[in-house]
């Protein structure tokens, strides 16, 4: 049912087709890091689902994923309508799926506000969380493009970075600022400088629009994409619905929406939040987030360590047994082991790139 068009209303997009390379070798293509339960017995796409479920209704939440993944997606997730879980035919990037998602939200209400989000993010104060995405919301409802700036405590150079400028407002205690730039990926001192300024903050890529702001926005940056997703959208709901987005889908050039439309528009405020936030980006990540024993380390099966501390030893299948190791990342699967010092996580995506150059597909 359409939402009724005198009720202020917002919808979540959960982007969810992400591969997660660097969680190799638990997070695979066939059942990437999303899907997987790596931070509770919850997989990180229910936890984002919970996350929501008490400011949004299962009926306004919509998943943007492949082909490959909806099957695991719908049976994760059954109490979502079995329409809102939209298939990308390709990943062409954050910019098309996003549209994509936009078509379908407008669809039930052209005047709904779109909260968009990762499925992948960790977020350790989820009540936090729920009030910065209203606070966004009532933003959003002004004809900015939001996008939530995660205060840094750490000079991490793995994440963009976006600059604050001047002041717009307060809501309650949350400050609303125009964004004055993205910045890439830093090096180590000028991390240092962002952290230290206090006018950085990270890039969680979490965003809120008003669904006819978003459009104004693709029409002036994303002529062609824009053009492209109006197509597709004349013929949902209709029998040609799915040719169509076949079609076209294979006409569209990848983008980010970072690249493609935020780094771009002038409507763009962010809202500083501190909620524990962390994309799970290495498995050193997991390592620094969740409980550790009386050694530091953190156990996910079962494991015997003599002089072992500070490691993460992940293995589900199999007792693991360690002498005199420390700081170290021990991911054990059936078909698979991985062990590499904590401080060069971030490298495991080089042992997918092997895997792929060597045509070892079967441990993608």
């Amino acid at each position: 049912m359409p939402h009724k068009k005198n009720t202020p209303a917002f919808y979540a997009l959960i982007l969810a087709g992400g591969t997660g390379t660097r969680l190799w070798p638990r997070s695979r293509r066939a059942c990437p890091k999303q899907l997987l339960p790596l931070t509770s017995t919850r997989t990180m796409l229910q936890e984002t689902v919970d996350r929501i479920l008490p400011i949004l209704p299962a009926e306004r939440i919509f998943i943007a994923t492949n082909e490959e993944f909806a099957p695991l997606v719908r049976a994760q997730l059954p109490m979502l309508p079995r329409e809102n879980i939209l298939r990308e035919p390709e990943g062409r990037g954050t910019a098309p799926c996003i549209g994509l998602g936009g078509l379908y939200i407008q669809a039930h209400d052209s005047d709904a506000v779109m909260l968009s989000l990762h499925a992948d993010h960790f977020i350790a104060r989820p009540a936090a969380f729920r009030r910065a995405l209203r606070n966004a919301v009532r933003v959003a409802r002004q004809g900015y493009l939001v996008t939530l700036g995660i205060q840094p405590n750490r000079p991490e150079t793995g994440y963009g970075y976006i600059q604050r400028g001047e002041l717009i407002e307060h809501i309650g205690t949350q400050a609303v600022y125009r964004v004055a730039r993205f910045l890439e990926k830093p090096d180590e001192a000028t991390a240092r400088q962002f952290v230290a300024s206090g006018e950085y903050y990270w890039n969680s890529g979490i965003f809120a629009w008003k669904i006819s702001t978003l459009w104004e926005e693709y029409a002036q940056y994303q002529s062609e994409l824009f053009a492209q997703l109006q197509t597709i959208g004349k013929d949902l709901g209709t029998r040609r619905e799915k040719t169509t987005l076949a079609r076209v889908w294979r006409t569209i050039k990848p983008e980010t929406i970072d690249v493609g439309i935020m780094e771009k528009s002038r409507r763009v405020v962010t809202l500083p939040i501190d909620v524990g936030w962390s994309d799970v980006g290495s498995w050193a990540t997991l390592l620094d987030l969740l409980p550790g024993d009386a050694h530091h380390n953190v156990v996910v099966g079962e494991h015997l360590g003599v002089d072992t501390t500070a490691s993460l030893i992940h293995s589900p299948h199999r007792l693991i047994a360690t002498i005199g190791v420390k700081d170290m990342i021990i991911v054990d699967t059936e078909d698979a082991l991985l062990v590499c010092p904590k401080e060069r996580a971030q490298e495991v995506k080089h042992i997918v790139e092997r895997l792929k150059q060597a045509r070892k597909d079967e441990y993608l």
